[in-house]
């Protein structure tokens, strides 16, 4: 009984080692690199009135995760670490400090036409992706 109990042990080590040397079984995962292809930017279009008393001429605005690597899964709610930028800073300045005013908007003049409103995620090993939305400040 004892022995075979031994040849069944060397048995089972032998047929392991083999696995792990022919087949690469041990060890052997494939993984997926996960990267955000799209970002969305909430609301798509506003109008403020620029001559409200604050906060009635600002305009929040959020970014999401629209698309990742197949196979990934991605968090629903806000990016909290997009770069926040628009075409004209004189006219809208808007906030990359984390807390309430994160995203929002304050329009100093009125524009001649929609000012974009850009927020931009950087990613470490893959390209920054980037999505627009329009503000008009009357």
């Amino acid at each position: 009984m004892r022995l075979q109990q031994r040849l069944l042990s060397g048995l089972l080590a032998l047929s392991t080692l083999g696995c792990f040397a022919v087949s690469g079984c041990a060890g052997h995962t494939t993984t997926t690199e996960c990267k955000t292809l799209a970002i969305n930017v909430s609301p798509a279009t506003a109008t403020v009135d620029y001559m409200a008393t604050p906060p009635g001429n600002t305009q929040h605005f959020d970014a999401f995760i629209a698309k990742t690597t197949p196979g990934c899964v991605h968090i629903t709610g806000n990016i909290f670490d997009a770069v926040w930028s628009v075409s004209d800073p004189v006219i809208v300045s808007i906030s990359n400090v984390q807390g309430p005013t994160y995203g929002t908007a304050t329009c100093n003049a009125a524009t001649a036409g929609a000012v974009t409103v850009k927020s931009t995620l950087s990613q470490t090993d893959f390209a920054p992706v980037s999505a627009t939305a329009s503000l008009t400040c009357n």
